[in-house]
């Protein structure tokens, strides 16, 4: 896969982090299970500060965008079943580890982590 070598991975961790660290605020702010925390807002703000600096710095070249978005759901997804496994009253976390699982393999693919066998001819 050719354009695998261009993916780079600084931006794909901090998105999966603006991801987990934006549910976290919207569950803090939001969810009356959750104490409040002023910590979640604090690492969103840095992590989409860093975030926002990677992206002025270096060009975002290949599959890097599209990596970086569906690292930024599996972040926002997981932590949402992450958070209904926690508190179960809150519903079902089915639908949120099945994206979360689709994600990560799209993911997984699209990097060349998991690669498509070829057929021998």
């Amino acid at each position: 896969m050719s354009g695998s070598k261009q993916i780079r991975r600084k931006p794909i961790l901090l998105a999966l982090l603006v991801g987990i660290c934006g549910n976290a605020t919207l569950a803090t702010l939001s969810v009356s299970q959750l104490a409040f925390s002023i910590f979640p807002i604090i690492s969103l703000v840095l992590a989409a500060h860093l975030l926002y600096q990677e992206y002025l710095s270096v060009p975002m070249e290949g599959d890097t965008p599209l990596c970086t978005l569906l690292s930024f759901l599996i972040g926002v997804f997981g932590y949402s079943a992450f958070l209904r496994t926690q508190f179960p009253e809150m519903g079902s976390n089915y639908l949120s580890v099945m994206i979360s699982l689709v994600l990560v393999i799209w993911l997984a693919l699209k990097m060349g982590v998991a690669a498509r066998p070829n057929a021998e001819k």
